[in-house]
């Protein structure tokens, strides 16, 4: 009698357990609202950046308007940063709280951003590295952010367009050109959307 009371799992065990995963429940919960609260930050950014990076490559490729790029890209960064400060506005009115996962998103994507505009800096100021690796060496870092937001939203997707981002920049780094321009907006375009219809689905599914 002893040794099955032993073994036998107490009620407060049992309490724990149950308490133990509602948290990561809750967890889970927070991370998927978070996705879809800071995903309109990067739809935002991904409608300016991909067209200026489109319509950049189609002036080195047909050779014409080079004196409009410089324009082109104050244009899209002054765009951008205006509109996101609109929507970072509107999302303080209405989201009050913030989660964890909402946190560890943004921190993520602050992280990436600042590593991009240091490899920027890095190459087309300094000189450390051609420019034409600048794309290969983003695509690196942008791989490794959507492949730990993929776990953290639990999406295959996201994680599987990580490993393009990594093939892509193998390929770049192995063949340097100006298609890798291309391959950016692309892929900026993909990440973005693809995973959106695909939590849109698992969401319509649990209903």
């Amino acid at each position: 009698m002893e040794n099955n009371s032993i073994m036998e799992p107490s009620n407060i065990d049992i309490k724990q357990a149950e308490l133990e995963i509602t948290v990561i429940k809750k967890i889970m919960e927070d991370s998927r609202r978070a996705a879809y609260n800071t995903s309109i930050q990067g739809e935002f950014w991904t409608m300016v950046m991909a067209p200026a990076i489109i319509i950049n490559y189609l002036i080195v490729v047909f050779r014409f308007g080079f004196q409009y790029v410089g324009l082109l890209w104050l244009g899209a960064v002054i765009t951008g940063i205006i509109g996101s400060i609109i929507i970072a506005r509107k999302e303080r009115r209405n989201i009050r709280v913030k989660t964890f996962a909402g946190k560890l998103l943004a921190t993520i994507g602050l992280a990436v951003g600042g590593a991009n505009i240091i490899f920027s800096f890095a190459s087309a100021v300094a000189g450390a590295f051609d420019p034409l690796y600048i794309v290969p060496v983003d695509s690196v870092a942008l791989g490794l952010a959507f492949y730990v937001i993929g776990i953290l939203l639990q999406l295959k997707t996201l994680k599987i367009l990580s490993f393009i981002w990594w093939a892509g920049a193998v390929f770049f780094f192995i063949f340097p050109s100006i298609h890798c321009l291309l391959f950016l907006a692309i892929m900026l375009i993909v990440t973005v959307w693809l995973p959106k219809l695909e939590e849109k689905k698992k969401h319509q599914n649990s209903i």
